[in-house]
């Protein structure tokens, strides 16, 4: 499929993006006042507080109107807003200060856009208030590979809602000594598990800090799996694993870098939240094969591919393979096609498979 076909809009140019990143805090204040005079019991209230809570709610919808618009993605901005909705039902929260709020963006982004960039704000936002008006339209929520997915995933699932670290890293090295490999373990028990986590969690079915033990819980097993995996000699190949700007969420990356490391590459793992620029520096200094981006929200795409166009043009020739991965791309496939990587993995054990 190309990367436009007839249905999609054309993706937001560089300089609508510049003037909306530009008039951010304007649209904030226009949206922010704009939803006073509807809801004038605002004013009753704290109306301060009022007022730094809808911006920083609405700068947290404006960083995935922008990578669903450069990427002329409406489904991504859809999914979000699907996203949000269960967050707030789930929660009895009420439903019309986001719908609101996307009808005021609307009308302030239009104002601020050339036509030819209308077309993709517009359906961008569309798709986003549609998905909270459709009382039916639930959010399709990615699933691993069922072929993956190991018998352990639903006791080590339960044992991370538990808090239960012991019987957690206990069924790991089990699965270990019954000779399941890392790459396996990681794919088919770890990651469905932490995914069901995320997904408990926006039901408002567990806590934050929970999710943030059960996180806490994965990385300490993997450590252990890790320390007793079998290696294969050294290939000569040396990758460096990243989770771009913004990304806070290094377990999936994690992953990657231990199964390239277990395949006889030299790894070099830059975890959590690395800037740009440190990147940069990390890449022209080791001159790697291979650059792996860990990408978790959409909101970061914005930030990748910044990354990826001044790495291309500082680089030339001793430009790495760009691979990423991610929540971002699992949930929108195409993402990988449209910003021009070399090529993006649904989870390590798709990665292992070319890297052999």
């Amino acid at each position: 499929m190309s990367i436009h076909d007839a249905s999609s809009p054309v993706p937001l140019c560089s300089e609508g993006l510049v003037t909306l990143q530009r008039a951010e805090d304007d649209i904030a204040l226009e949206v922010t006042n704009g939803y006073f005079d509807m809801h004038p019991e605002c004013y009753k209230g704290d109306p301060d507080r009022i007022r730094i809570m809808c911006k920083a709610d609405l700068q947290h919808h404006f960083r995935f109107l922008l990578s669903a618009m450069v990427t002329a993605t409406p489904e991504m901005f859809r999914d979000y807003a699907l996203w949000l909705k269960e967050v707030l039902v789930s929660r009895n929260l009420s439903l019309q200060h986001p719908i609101d709020s996307f009808g005021l963006m609307k009308i302030s982004i239009l104002k601020c856009l050339s036509v030819n960039d209308q077309a993709v704000a517009a359906a961008v936002l569309d798709a986003g208030l549609q998905a909270f008006r459709n009382e039916e339209k639930a959010l399709t929520i990615f699933q691993p590979n069922p072929a993956n997915v190991l018998a352990a995933t639903t006791d080590y699932t339960n044992a991370l809602v538990a808090g239960d670290r012991k019987s957690a890293e206990s069924m790991i090295q089990q699965s270990l000594k019954q000779g399941t490999a890392l790459v396996d373990v990681s794919v088919g028990i770890v990651q469905p598990a932490m995914y069901e986590i995320g997904h408990l969690w926006q039901a408002n079915k567990i806590t934050v800090a929970q999710e943030h033990l059960a996180t806490a819980i994965s990385q300490n097993a993997l450590a252990r799996a890790f320390a007793a995996a079998e290696f294969t000699d050294p290939v000569n190949k040396r990758v460096i694993c990243a989770c771009v700007e913004g990304n806070h969420h290094s377990l999936g990356l994690r992953m990657i870098s231990d199964t390239y490391e277990v395949a006889g590459w030299d790894v070099t793992f830059l975890g959590a939240d690395t800037p740009n620029s440190s990147i940069h520096t990390q890449v022209d200094m080791e001159k790697p094969d291979v650059l792996a981006l860990s990408v978790s929200l959409p909101h970061q795409l914005l930030g990748l591919q910044q990354l990826i166009i001044q790495l291309r043009a500082d680089m030339g020739g001793s430009m790495p393979a760009i691979v990423v991965g991610g929540l971002a791309f699992n949930q929108n496939e195409h993402l990988g096609a449209r910003l021009k990587v070399d090529a993006w993995y649904q989870d390590a054990r798709a990665m292992l498979e070319d890297v052999k």
